[in-house]
């Protein structure tokens, strides 16, 4: 982490000539060393990452302070990562989080201010090189992770989170490519672009139509959240947007196709956040009843209606014997000793088609018999897996093979008139990752906002640890 004195031999002469102040010619860097240290040991309370400035400032060979300062400000490039913390307002981050505005006031100083002696100027010079470096290590780590860790706001997120120091990746600050390392710390997902072009529209002059602070405050947490997936949204994808009720197939940023769904209801069965990768899909499913639903639901309708089972396609097994149902005393009997299927059918609660990928919460998207659930507003009313509306589109999309849909679709109408019913699995040649995500703000292939409801308030869970970053509303 450190530069070399002789890179800093004509670091006086070259700041006199770049800023028009003599007395910049006798810079002295051993004098200069001392200020930066004393300033370091009182800037220590504003830095929000002391210990890692400590560390690549007290490295053996670094004996200057001038790292980022002696590399960058006269070439311009401490101008760029400036620029850069002050548009941390176009992600959704406040840029005092990140010193700008002290950042700003430093660079003003060193370059106009008429020293009368050289000696006045290393304080500044000292602050400008910590405050840059803090601000440059924050600034990588949230857009390349977030500010916030998810599992500190849900313990229902499933995604895979990693967290390392992003910048100690590189080996050396003075001996890094600074602008191509702003540019490449640019988040690259399409989706996020376009909410951040949303800010950066709002904030022109001419904009008429200006964002609420309700919509700026989804977008930020938004923005937020599309920052910690691990894998980026590319390629070829589905994307479940819960808040919205809408399932996305996506290819290369531009929607295929859109289709309404049903997720799980708030209150105990709420959809969880994760992804994993299509691989197989059955058609014409059995549904193996899920033991909470078997001990609240199955069980209080049996108690009504011995024959319920027979009613619903359904079946009970105990001891992996297939029991008969109307003989059994459902009032006394012990739920826990059986298990319940529902046969594949018209009628089954899963519909003709499921759709499944590896997780460790069985969840996955389903076709659905009770269509009329896709009219209503307000469709947070599953037991938590995804119930989708048009699974002949969607099986469309995941085989890519005419021939093989339209066999399902053949299967599937029989099925649908009468015809008996075998469940059989169909793999996927091409795995397809899929995202149940949460976004309450989200963005046409136009780029047109669209906001959504918090329906499990996880919007309100992000916002006081998120309140410290954020830009202002």
């Amino acid at each position: 982490m450190s530069c070399s004195k002789g890179k800093h031999e004509e670091f006086g002469r070259n700041l006199a000539k770049a800023f028009k102040s003599r007395q910049y010619k006798n810079f002295d860097t051993e004098a200069y060393n001392e200020v930066f240290k004393a300033e370091l040991k009182k800037l220590k309370p504003e830095l929000h990452d002391p210990n890692w400035i400590t560390k690549i400032y007290n490295e053996e060979n670094n004996d200057n302070g001038l790292t980022l300062v002696g590399a960058f400000l006269i070439n311009g490039k401490l101008d760029n990562l400036h620029q850069n913390l002050l548009n941390a307002k176009y992600h959704g981050l406040n840029p005092e989080f990140f010193h700008s505005d002290k950042i700003t006031e430093l660079l003003n100083t060193v370059k106009t201010k008429k020293f009368k002696k050289v000696e006045e100027s290393y304080p500044y010079l000292a602050q400008l090189e910590l405050y840059s470096a803090d601000g440059l290590i924050n600034y990588a780590n949230i857009l390349k992770y977030g500010a916030v860790n998810p599992k500190t706001v849900l313990s229902s997120y499933y995604v895979s989170v990693e967290r390392p120091d992003f910048i100690d990746a590189e080996k050396t600050l003075d001996l890094l490519d600074l602008d191509k390392f702003l540019e490449d710390l640019q988040p690259k997902n399409g989706y996020y672009q376009r909410l951040s072009n949303l800010l950066i529209n709002d904030d022109k002059p001419e904009t008429v139509q200006k964002l609420s602070s309700e919509d700026k405050q989804k977008i930020y947490l938004s923005m937020e959240r599309l920052r910690w997936p691990v894998k980026e949204y590319k390629g070829k994808y589905l994307l479940v947007n819960i808040p919205e009720f809408t399932l996305r197939l996506i290819d290369n940023n531009t929607t295929d196709l859109q289709m309404k769904v049903c997720v799980g209801e708030a209150g105990g069965h709420e959809t969880p956040i994760l992804s994993g990768m299509i691989d197989r899909m059955q058609v014409n499913p059995v549904w193996n009843i899920p033991e909470s639903i078997a001990s609240t639901e199955i069980i209080s309708s049996l108690r009504k209606d011995s024959y319920y089972l027979e009613a619903k396609n359904m079946v009970a097994y105990k001891n992996g014997e297939l029991v008969n149902s109307p003989t059994v005393d459902w009032n006394s009997a012990d739920v826990s000793q059986y298990s319940f299927k529902q046969n594949p059918g018209a009628d089954n609660s899963l519909g003709q088609i499921k759709f499944i990928f590896q997780n460790p919460y069985a969840i996955y998207l389903h076709d659905t018999p009770a269509q009329a659930m896709f009219k209503q507003d307000m469709r947070a009313v599953s037991h938590g897996c995804v119930r989708v509306q048009q699974p002949m589109q969607l099986q469309e999309f995941l085989l890519n093979d005419k021939s093989k849909s339209e066999e399902i679709v053949k299967e599937t109408e029989a099925a649908a008139n009468g015809a008996k019913a075998e469940a059989r699995w169909v793999k996927i040649k091409d795995p397809i990752p899929v995202f149940i995500s949460y976004y309450t703000a989200w963005s046409d292939d136009a780029g047109n906002l669209v906001s959504s409801k918090d329906v499990y308030g996880y919007d309100k869970l992000l916002m006081p640890k998120f309140k410290a970053y954020m830009a202002t509303l």
